[in-house]
Formats: structure tokens, C-alpha cells, sequence
């Protein structure tokens, strides 16, 4: 596979879901199983799907209002293929679809906060949450 045949589809047209499934186990989200992650993608607004060669390498995903907010969930990116730009080239192409909104929310994995930031993002002053699974509570919440 090559990283230059990078293909981005912005719909799950014909996904293959096990395969999606298959790239969260990759990047150690094992506790998505493959029905929450379909109800997840399906129920969101804007999603990008990177292909290579009809592999799914990679995945984001948005939800938003089309004018104030939006969130930016479920970036992965296979490990065989970090550092490769494929990342760069699907927060691109999200963040494609929300420009002209006024605030793009994102929280990222533990480790990976400058990738973002080199997309302009920034830390939230006064942004709040809670998890039902304390183990992600601890994680990354104060």
C-alpha cells in the first residue's frame, strides 16, 4: 500500500464496517464494538473515510449545527501508517466542512495534543465534561 494513493470519502457509501471496527482495535479503542461505532458514524454529520487501495487506513468524524459549534471525534489513524500525513490529510478535510464556524471543539487522545495544535487549535479555558467510564474520567478530566 502506498500513502500517495490516499483517498478521502466524505460519506459510508459501501463502508466496510468490520474493517472500521478493525482500525479502532488497532489504535486501542477496544471497548467500540462495531454496532456503536456504526450508530456513532452514521449519526454524524460530516465523516471522513481515508482509503488506500479500498483499505480503510484511517477516519474522523463531526458533529455540528452548521453555524456555531462543532466537534471533531474518532481521528485514527492505522498504525502502519502514522506519520505519513494521512492524519494531516483527514483533519484537513474536516475541518474543510466546518470553516466559518465559530468554535470547533476536539479532544484529543493523551499524547497527541501538539499534532492538533498545529492545526490552530488551542486549549479550552472553561470547557467542562464527564465520562460514564472512570478509567477515561481519570484520564482526562481535572
Amino acid at each position: 500500500m502506498n500513502e500517495s494513493n490516499l483517498i478521502i470519502k466524505n460519506n459510508l457509501e459501501h463502508i466496510k464496517w468490520g474493517q472500521l471496527s478493525e482500525l479502532f482495535s488497532e489504535v486501542s479503542w477496544n471497548n467500540h464494538k462495531v454496532d456503536r461505532i456504526v450508530k456513532a458514524f452514521e449519526n454524524s454529520q460530516i465523516v471522513a473515510i481515508g482509503y488506500i487501495d479500498n483499505t480503510i487506513v484511517g477516519c474522523g468524524r463531526v458533529l455540528t449545527d452548521h453555524e456555531f459549534y462543532a466537534a471533531i471525534y474518532d481521528v485514527a489513524i492505522h498504525p502502519k501508517f502514522q506519520g505519513k500525513g494521512i492524519g494531516k490529510a483527514i483533519v484537513s478535510n474536516l475541518l474543510g466542512h466546518v470553516d466559518g464556524i465559530s468554535f470547533v471543539h476536539l479532544t484529543a487522545t493523551t499524547g497527541n495534543e501538539g499534532f492538533y495544535r498545529n492545526f490552530g487549535l488551542k486549549n479550552h479555558k472553561t470547557a467542562m465534561g464527564r465520562y460514564s467510564n472512570l478509567s477515561l474520567e481519570e484520564e482526562y478530566l481535572n
